[in-house]
């Protein structure tokens, strides 16, 4: 198992889930996006922490942050209400990515645990209308060993050379 194959696994899961994002589900992209995108799933894994399970063979207990950033967009009505539309979108959209990717069976076939789950919100008002952003991110910690390091590409073989040296006395093979 790689952070790519992860990745790809949270990708389809969230477009499976039917979030409000429906398939604008990204990754990997470019970051800018605007306001026809909205609301935008951004799909990343930037961090990976590999700890050794022992010496003289590679195993290890690897944990790899998927990050996924959600963006919405709200705009102001009548009572000035755009910022609480975006940031309630946005804890909607929260909870759509929680069940999906906890509920996802193919990436709990490939993992040992959701080591940690991280989320933060954060609205601005700097654009027409208020731009919010949810950053969730989820630690997955699953095994990697020799079988994810192999085979080393090497030169293939092509024939070897052998002498059978016998004792004197011996009959010859």
């Amino acid at each position: 198992m790689t952070a790519a194959q992860l990745r790809n696994l949270v990708v389809v899961a969230l477009k499976v889930a039917n979030t409000d994002a429906a398939d604008r589900v990204y990754s990997p992209r470019d970051w800018p996006t605007r306001s026809e995108d909205y609301p935008v799933l951004l799909v990343q894994t930037p961090f990976e922490e590999k700890q050794s399970l022992g010496r003289n063979v590679p195993q290890f207990n690897t944990v790899t942050t998927v990050r996924v950033t959600a963006r919405v967009e709200a705009f102001d009505s009548d009572n000035d209400s755009g910022a609480e539309l975006a940031e309630l979108a946005l804890e909607d959209i929260r909870d759509q990515i929680e069940r999906a990717v906890i509920n996802s069976y193919d990436l709990t076939l490939v993992i040992q645990q959701y080591k940690h789950i991280r989320s933060t919100i954060q609205v601005s008002a700097d654009g027409d209308g208020h731009i919010a952003q949810l950053v969730y991110e989820i630690d997955l910690e699953y095994y990697q060993g020799p079988e994810d390091f192999y085979p080393v590409v090497g030169v293939e073989l092509q024939g070897i050379d052998l002498t059978i040296v016998e004792p004197d006395g011996t009959t010859q093979p």
